[in-house]
């Protein structure tokens, strides 16, 4: 099971016990908050282990993103892929593989953001004004401000049948670094999105026997090349959305005017689940593909998984992979002290943000996926993380 914490290795340097900003979390979000930062010489803390939420992600994987959609962000523009391509020689083909865009991930730490500390944090609460980390090496850290990037790991969404199954017999998809243990077995996903076609995909190249289980009808992207004039005329560079409503997406200052209401159905719009076009021939006709249909229940039987569906039918599998995503609240944040939960205004698990990223809580942010009621469906996609960078840096300038 993954950890529910924000760091894995407690080696390396100690961080100081002062600083002006923390940041919680070190991947692209986080490394993009801090290089801003750290450009303008703000004294900033990062706290997590660099890119940890993905190299846990199962190999062989690609991303759905296009290229001008896959950059962190650095002042100026600088580090960005086609830098990292340049300065070490690597060509990197597209659709980016994860392990290139890990390494990329991993370049720009340490051209713009050099020391990071790879601790846990234990606690974060409020101290007057101020704050205190509590982390797990027995340190404490008093800060000024806090920023929290810590991605969507605390977020698996399991459906309520499936809770309290052994591990054994049904996990969450971000619980797998490979399938090969799969090989040979019959494993049945819950799922229709890039996830779940990706791992189906990868399941059956590993020699299991697929079947993937769809609420609705599989949906494929068509593919458009980034490079092209028109698909730049009517697709913004961030890459979230359906042509022309990606670039009100792109733009989350003017998302976050709109009422709340339209601001759900343009999120409902953009993210529906379907595949990369890309992914498709390694899915049709090599996996089984169930549409219409949703697990009701499940229950062990022996070493089996048994299965009931909603269209009446059954299955008996070796293992269920949940790829349903994730469900970001604030409640699922172990490390948010009792001080920071009462004075925390929240909509709907969410926090309420201002227009630069900051809390109910002076001086508390939070970027990626829990600022995307705010901010809109630019936050789920790395393509959020330069423009959250830039205004959480504003607010913490202003502050001073």
């Amino acid at each position: 099971m993954v950890k529910d914490r924000v760091a894995i290795d407690m080696a390396g340097p100690v961080p100081p016990a002062h600083t002006q900003v923390a940041v919680l979390g070190a991947g692209p979000y986080g490394l993009s908050v801090a290089a801003h930062l750290l450009a303008a010489g703000v004294p900033t803390v990062v706290l997590g282990r660099p890119m940890e939420f993905w190299q846990a992600m199962p190999r062989g994987m690609y991303l759905r993103s296009a290229w001008s959609a896959s950059n962190l962000g650095a002042p100026r523009g600088r580090y960005r892929m086609d830098h990292y391509v340049r300065s070490t020689g690597v060509p990197v083909p597209r659709p980016i593989p994860l392990q290139d865009f890990i390494d990329y991930g991993l370049w720009f730490q340490r051209q713009a953001v050099p020391e990071v500390y790879e601790t846990y944090v234990r606690t974060v609460d409020a101290a007057g004004a101020a704050f205190e980390l509590q982390l797990e090496n027995g340190r404490t850290l008093h800060t000024q401000q806090v920023v929290v990037a810590t991605g969507i790991r605390h977020f698996a969404s399991v459906p309520d049948f499936a809770r309290g199954l052994p591990r054994e017999l049904a996990t969450h998809s971000q619980d797998h670094a490979d399938f090969d243990a799969f090989s040979g077995r019959t494993v049945a996903i819950a799922g229709g999105g890039q996830s779940a076609l990706e791992c189906a995909a990868l399941l059956h190249e590993a020699g299991a026997s697929i079947e993937l289980l769809v609420r609705r009808e599989v949906r494929w992207l068509r593919f458009v090349d980034s490079r092209r004039l028109s698909r730049k005329l009517v697709h913004a560079p961030s890459d979230v959305g359906p042509p022309g409503l990606s670039w009100l997406i792109h733009f989350g200052g003017a998302f976050r005017l709109l009422p709340a209401s339209l601001r759900t159905n343009v999120t409902q719009r953009a993210t529906r689940p379907a595949g990369a076009r890309w992914l498709h021939n390694r899915v049709v006709g090599r996996v089984q593909l169930t549409e219409h249909v949703e697990v009701l229940r499940a229950a062990p039987r022996g070493d089996c998984l048994h299965l009931r569906l909603s269209d009446g039918g059954e299955r008996t599998v070796d293992h269920l992979l949940l790829a349903t995503g994730y469900r970001p609240v604030l409640d699922r944040l172990p490390f948010l002290g009792p001080t920071i939960r009462r004075r925390l205004q929240e909509r709907e698990g969410s926090p309420t943000l201002d227009g630069c990223f900051e809390s109910s809580v002076p001086g508390l942010y939070f970027v990626g996926r829990l600022a995307d009621r705010s901010y809109g469906p630019i936050c789920r996609f790395v393509s959020g993380a330069e423009p959250a960078a830039r205004r959480v840096l504003s607010a913490v300038r202003r502050a001073g």
